[in-house]
């Protein structure tokens, strides 16, 4: 073989090498989770994995609906899972978050209840013990209110923070999820290389939130679009000289909306899964995330045709 074939051949063998190492850490190694060939419908964006059957691990799955009245709330309560989390639901709602469990197996039900979902990503973190980013939003100009305090945070970014690991039960594995909101300002503050063991920055320690996920139960967490004021810009202005008019029109009358929007101040939940709407009376959409596990096996697998242990004769 000359010298110029036998380097193609090299290089050529270099290269199937490095893609199939490649695809193999892509997802976590073999049998983890994989990108489907799914097309996008419509208006949908989606960003769909399979996870391969055996896996034990945590899947993240984000939907956007529409903030139409009471439909959120109506679906949440008939899907609805009796559960228990160690989390303060007070401190939960007082910063604009709904936390809850629904069953894993009406997730399509759920999502129609919700009146669809203009959004649909899975995201497999199987197993993570460092501190991962589940959702991060800049809060732009508003004012976010934390523990019932609302202070301006120019450049920051609201984020949920997760950690996750498989625990080893009598009664099975479960997956337990830690996850907090978390308040960045700047690149030091935000890097997840930073915050991998030690979260930075303002952490709101009073939504600290600790789940252990049993199999067929998933857990839910959304906002209260309530945590969300918004004032019409110029409204102030114009309120001021509407009372100091003595003449037509009604000096009480409300003050024309300008079809802009003025300050804004919000809750933590609502600085995260609030879309908030582009101009005053158009609808919000909420964010809503999944915590979705999958045990794989029995963490003690027991053989059914096995005798019991017989008592000692001594």
């Amino acid at each position: 073989m000359s010298t110029a074939r036998a380097a193609a051949v090299a290089r050529r063998a270099t290269g199937v090498l490095a893609c199939a190492l490649l695809a193999g850490c892509a997802g976590g190694g073999a049998g983890a989770a994989k990108a489907s060939e799914e097309p996008t419908e419509g208006r949908v964006v989606r960003a769909r994995t399979t996870v391969a059957a055996g896996q034990t691990g945590l899947e993240v799955i984000t939907w956007q609906v529409t903030d139409d009245g009471r439909r959120v709330e109506d679906a949440l309560r008939a899907h609805a899972e009796p559960a228990v989390a160690a989390a303060d639901d007070l401190a939960l709602r007082r910063n604009g978050f709904i936390l809850c469990a629904v069953r894993a197996d009406r997730m399509e039900s759920l999502r129609a209840a919700l009146g669809g979902s203009a959004m649909d990503i899975r995201t497999w973190l199987g197993t993570a013990t460092t501190w991962r980013e589940l959702i991060s939003v800049g809060t732009g100009n508003a004012m976010v209110e934390v523990d019932g305090v609302a202070r301006e945070r120019p450049g920051a970014n609201a984020r949920i923070m997760a950690r996750t690991w498989p625990v080893p039960m009598e009664d099975g594995t479960r997956i337990e999820v830690e996850m907090v909101p978390q308040l960045v300002t700047g690149e030091l503050q935000s890097s997840l290389v930073r915050n991998a063991n030690r979260l930075a920055g303002d952490v709101v320690l009073s939504c600290a939130t600790r789940l252990e996920l049993q199999r067929g139960t998933a857990w839910l967490l959304t906002c209260d679009p309530a945590g969300f004021v918004e004032t019409e810009a110029g409204a102030a202005a114009a309120a001021e000289a509407a009372a100091e008019f003595v003449g037509p029109p009604n000096p009480d009358a409300p003050p024309a909306a300008s079809g802009k929007i003025g300050a804004r101040v919000t809750t933590m939940g609502a600085a995260t899964l609030l879309a908030a709407p582009e101009r005053p009376g158009t609808p919000a959409r909420r964010t809503v995330l999944l915590l979705v596990p999958h045990l794989g096996g029995a963490a003690f697998p027991v053989d059914p045709a096995a005798e019991p242990m017989k008592p000692s004769r001594q």
